[in-house]
């Protein structure tokens, strides 16, 4: 290592020039992960959710910061995509691939709590009310919708956004196709950097982001079951596609938040107990601007198949696996 050599943060963690899709973009953290991009170069940010007017209000809102860049017109962009339909995520893909033709970073954002039946399993006094605490929200909108949009639509998505995410590649030099072998790694003609206006060093593979939850590696049930089961299993599934997708070129991680202010959250009190989140507060835009800033930037680029928890020290006081 070239200890020496220019060790710039602005050059480090910068989302300068990136084209990002965002599901679930219009609240919470996906917005939170918009304003983060906006203030910080992307290039393109779209972001998807099935309500256009909550998009727009949400474009409203980020472009409005005293923080926003002065000249970043038509950077964010709404569309409407439903990510447990097929048909409407391929619209979106469509309109993307006229847009830009790449994607360099895709979040996996869009989430439900699904049924919330985790009070209800601790104050039950019999085990008949353990029982229908169990059962609550089985069925098409409970069980189904979180297992839907939770989970299959990282896949979905993902699967739809590959030829996107492969023609970033492709924009940065990388080789094209799948590679394997042992020591043949893929090639990347630099040059290529150049006319992007990227610096030399820049090794960065396209990524897929997906957002899942310290609810993945919790035993303790705060919201429901199927919240639980369904972020665990986008959890793995994110782990999974760093696996399948090695040989194409196309990096993997996770983020797992703690208590962080939502649509979700918002009737939860803010404030917690050192046996709670050590940390005695909810998540802040600082907390996931960095993290995701890291993971963007050229000095995430080695980072890939990873689970970043960012949740205040609460899966340390809580029983669970990670």
């Amino acid at each position: 290592m070239d200890v020496q050599a220019p060790l710039n943060s602005t050059d480090l963690f910068s989302a300068k020039g990136l084209v990002v899709v965002i599901t679930g973009g219009g609240s919470g953290i996906g917005l939170a992960y918009a304003s983060t991009l906006y203030q910080n170069g992307a290039a393109k940010i779209y972001i998807l959710g099935r309500r256009q007017n909550v998009l727009e209000d949400a474009i409203k809102t980020v472009e409005a910061s005293p923080s926003a860049p002065q000249k970043a017109s038509h950077v964010l962009e709404a569309i409407a995509c439903d990510v447990i339909d097929r048909a409407s995520v391929a619209s979106a893909v469509e309109k993307i691939t006229k847009d830009t033709g790449y994607v360099d970073v895709l979040i996996n954002n869009a989430g439900i709590l699904g049924p919330t039946n985790g009070g209800d399993l601790y104050k039950a006094t019999s085990i008949e009310q353990v029982r229908d605490a169990m059962l609550q929200g089985f069925g098409e909108g409970g069980w189904d919708a979180a297992m839907r949009i939770n989970t299959q639509a990282v896949v979905g998505v993902s699967a739809a956004f590959l030829p996107l995410l492969d023609a970033a590649n492709a924009r940065r030099g990388w080789a094209s196709g799948k590679v394997e072998g042992e020591g043949n790694p893929r090639a990347q003609d630099t040059s290529a950097l150049e006319k992007i206006g990227a610096d030399k060093d820049d090794d960065r593979m396209a990524q897929i982001i997906t957002t899942a939850s310290v609810a993945s590696f919790m035993r303790y049930v705060t919201a429901g079951l199927a919240y639980n089961a369904s972020k665990s299993a986008a959890a793995q599934l994110g782990k999974i596609l760093a696996s399948v997708l090695a040989p194409w070129g196309v990096r993997s991680n996770v983020v797992a938040p703690g208590p962080y202010p939502s649509e979700m959250t918002k009737s939860r009190d803010p404030r917690f107990g050192t046996g709670q989140v050590p940390q005695g507060r909810m998540g802040g835009v600082n907390d996931v601007a960095g993290l995701l800033l890291f993971l963007v930037g050229k000095g995430g680029a080695y980072v890939n198949g990873t689970v970043q928890v960012t949740d205040g020290g609460r899966m340390g006081v809580f029983p669970g696996t990670y």
